[in-house]
């Protein structure tokens, strides 16, 4: 008998996604996380728009006890970003984000084409 692998697909993510996304009431954004996004030529209205369309989420390294998550994607305008995040007073605060490599594209560019 011989056994099949199982199809490489996460489904796990879906979950988280709906889960830690649903509850949002908005961003908090300051002089700090912008400037650092902004390093990585990543502008807050595309983490904002990407929060708002199709994305997958999925736990992050939790640091100084403070939960993160990694969400993953796509633009309008065609690009794939990754956002890292977490969540304050309801509000979410983006950590750092940046465009997908690679194997991170051919991962989950499906789920949130």
């Amino acid at each position: 008998m011989t056994l099949e692998r199982s199809s490489s697909r996460v489904y796990t993510p879906v979950v988280y996604t709906k889960v830690v996304t649903e509850w949002i009431e908005g961003f908090d954004w300051d002089q700090a996380n912008v400037s650092h996004i902004l390093r990585h030529d990543v502008t807050p209205f595309e983490v904002e728009e990407v929060t708002s369309g199709r994305n997958v989420v999925i736990p992050a390294r939790t640091i100084d006890r403070e939960r993160r998550w990694k969400l993953f994607g796509k633009t309008l305008s065609g690009r794939y970003l990754i956002v890292v995040f977490t969540t304050r007073r309801k509000l979410f605060r983006t950590v750092t984000a940046y465009e997908m490599n690679v194997a991170e594209r051919s991962k989950y560019a499906a789920q949130v084409d």
